[in-house]
């Protein structure tokens, strides 16, 4: 049988208030915090998984609304079938795996990484198999085929990963996409064409209760520990149009995030409301790691980095990728209208609330801490009506 346990972080009162109480005690429903973005209707094509728990908070607990944004939410199956629509101008924000848009940006398209969603974590992308599967092993997959949910995806890549540290090499498997996605997949192991597929929260946990299918591997483990999945990304041309629409997205997505990664329950109401999934699901899936910051560029760059060791990316690429100027051009310094602490540069001219800022310490470890490192949440002083919330990290005596 495979056990699953969630992590639980300890949490001070003071981190629930920032992530779901102090917006919302300062807002007033007729007067959004940074009213008036440029582009007030957006458009966000999205995986159907808990991974993207941040946008689905978002939306379940209105802080889109807050930021003077209507956000329409449409799923995809994986972020390379919508890249070329969102090239077109007819999606304004995608959510999905980096290695599309790293592969598309490598090739001579322009993207920006506005924040990223989620890292791996145990249990949340794993290998299935049928109930009665002769595949016991990784070394049993040499020579069979493995469903995954796109085509030179993230699946792709960590199970590539995980045969190489398995001493099996990728080139002996079959990848096979089902454009479907992931709510499909499940029942399609059923029909004997694959012996295992790829699947993500919450469809690992569904595919045990509906068909009894059983984890062979979990994905989080060796090379690919705590690997960078999802990110939310536009074009160039998007953010450079829409700069204040991109700063107000980037606002609500954080404070998402920051729930995600602090409540669970959150996470799990609402991934059941959008998946339409029962709470015998949604109470039993594992959850990924929701960052919470400025996008992080050496995390991203591991990205490039494996994709380029496994072929997803070709070697002409190689100097770009080494020296971090692929990645680079797409994370950059940041993005206008948008300091690091997370708040707006210069107050809008209608605002007359006060501006929260959140300021994440040692960006260098990762976030939550590990089992064992608390999390304090401290308040400096309010000066008029800006309020500065105090550096959120992770006390860690080890740290020089």
């Amino acid at each position: 049988m495979h056990i699953r346990s969630f992590r639980i972080v300890a949490l001070t009162a003071s981190m629930i208030a920032l992530a779901t109480g102090c917006a919302a005690g300062r807002n007033t429903a007729s007067s959004p915090a940074h009213p008036d973005p440029a582009l007030i209707d957006v458009t966000v094509a999205a995986l159907p998984a808990a991974d993207l728990a941040g946008l689905y908070i978002a939306q379940e607990q209105g802080l889109f609304t807050r930021e003077g944004l209507r956000v329409t939410i449409e799923p995809i199956s994986s972020s390379r079938a919508v890249i070329a629509d969102q090239l077109k101008g007819q999606v304004d924000i995608s959510a999905g795996a980096y290695i599309a848009y790293i592969s598309a940006q490598a090739a001579g398209a322009s993207f920006r990484i506005l924040a990223e969603a989620d890292t791996l974590r145990p249990d949340t992308r794993v290998l299935v198999t049928t109930a009665d599967s002769p595949i016991t092993t990784v070394a049993d997959l040499a020579g069979k085929t493995i469903g995954v949910n796109g085509t030179n995806s993230i699946g792709t890549l960590l199970i590539s990963v995980l045969l190489t540290d398995h001493g099996v090499s990728p080139a002996k498997v079959r990848f096979e996409t089902d454009a479907q996605g992931f709510p499909a997949m499940p029942a399609q192991l059923q029909q004997g064409e694959w012996s295992a597929a790829f699947l993500a929260e919450p469809y690992i946990t569904l595919a045990g209760e509906q068909y009894g299918e059983r984890v062979l591997a979990d994905l989080d483990q060796g090379s690919a520990l705590n690997f960078p999945i999802d990110g939310y990304v536009a074009t160039s041309a998007w953010v450079q149009r829409y700069p204040k629409t991109a700063a107000a997205f980037v606002r609500a997505i954080q404070a998402g995030q920051l729930v995600a990664d602090t409540d669970p329950a959150a996470v799990q109401d609402a991934i059941g409301k959008f998946d339409k999934l029962p709470p015998t699901v949604t109470t039993a899936m594992a959850l990924s790691g929701y960052p919470v910051g400025p996008v992080s560029e050496p995390r991203i760059q591991r990205v490039a980095v494996a994709m380029l060791q496994f072929g997803l990316l070709g070697r002409q690429y190689a100097a770009e990728v080494d020296r971090g100027t692929l990645v680079g051009s797409m994370v950059g310094a940041g993005l206008p209208g948008i300091s690091r602490e997370l708040g707006p540069q210069q107050p809008h001219e209608h605002q007359v609330l006060p501006t929260v800022r959140v300021q994440l310490g040692f960006p260098a470890h990762p976030f939550p801490p590990e089992p064992g490192r608390e999390i304090a949440v401290d308040r400096a002083a309010v000066e008029g009506q800006d309020l500065k919330l105090d550096a959120m990290h992770a006390q860690d005596p080890e740290r020089p």
